[in-house]
């Protein structure tokens, strides 16, 4: 899967110390995203597909392209799911 996700329009987040708080004004749900899940969620601020965030994550991280981009895969389907993003 290498497409491309956005947020929802209806999500906002704040930035505190290392992690970020999303809320979704709609559902009214809020979540804690860490320091890994920031630079993940700035990059799709960024309009990135995946195969851009996983090299933004190559660059910042000492894991493999193919860890990484399982872990990317995976913490977005977890947004989508909580609607917070809404893939392309």
């Amino acid at each position: 899967m290498t497409g491309s996700y956005s947020i929802h329009p209806s999500v906002i987040h704040t930035e505190i110390d290392d992690s970020m708080v999303l809320l979704h004004l709609t559902t009214k749900r809020y979540y804690t995203i860490n320091s890994t899940g920031v630079v993940i969620w700035k990059s799709l601020l960024k309009q990135k597909s995946v195969p851009e965030i996983v090299a933004v994550l190559l660059a910042e991280y000492d894991a493999s392209e193919e860890r990484l981009q399982g872990a990317v895969i995976s913490f977005l389907e977890k947004l989508e799911r909580a609607e917070l993003v809404q893939r392309q």
